[in-house]
């Protein structure tokens, strides 16, 4: 949480031109907490186990509030491009294309820019939803969530309202996240 896992970027901060500072595992430039948290494909497995694993936590509450859950649907857009949102879940004719992310919070806007991209990427797919689904009312959302496990999207709690969630089983969630 701190930033200072014993990278090479942090290793070799101020040593100046030569210094290796290489990835240990990958061609890159730099090795960092972000880089081995969010891209390395050393660790690729334990991060699709812990994605999988959040998805699988999310899926369970909602289908225990009664909703419809649909993992990893595998929808064509009109250009026959393949998408693979992580869930969709519907009650009556009310849908919500959730797709979880797990980032390193570089920035203060870190988890709220993930919620517009990932809601970008997919609002093109309503029909398709549609064809899935009988719900006419559609919302694409991201649920992100901080790497270093401390970080939460105030927004997230809204969904978890929105299915049906207490405050307070809605707070324990966000801890089991």
């Amino acid at each position: 949480r701190a930033n200072v896992y014993p990278t090479r970027e942090f290793l070799t901060c101020g040593l100046g031109e030569g210094a290796l500072n290489g990835h240990r595992h990958c061609p890159v430039e730099w090795e960092s907490c972000s880089r081995i948290i969010g891209y390395c494909p050393v660790v690729q497995d334990v991060q699709i186990k812990r994605h999988n694993s959040l998805c699988g936590l999310f899926a369970k509450e909602a289908k225990r509030l009664g909703w419809e859950i649909f993992m990893e649907p595998h929808l064509r857009d009109n250009n026959k491009e393949l998408f693979k949102t992580d869930l969709v879940i519907v009650n009556g004719i009310c849908a919500k294309v959730a797709d979880v992310i797990v980032l390193y919070e570089a920035g203060l806007t870190t988890l709220s820019d993930a919620v517009t991209e990932k809601a970008e990427k997919y609002r093109h797919l309503e029909e398709q939803v549609q064809a899935l689904t009988p719900a006419m009312d559609i919302e694409f959302l991201g649920f992100p969530t901080g790497a270093w496990g401390w970080k939460w999207y105030i927004g997230n709690e809204r969904l978890l309202t929105d299915l049906g969630l207490s405050s307070s089983h809605s707070k324990r969630i966000a801890r089991a996240f």
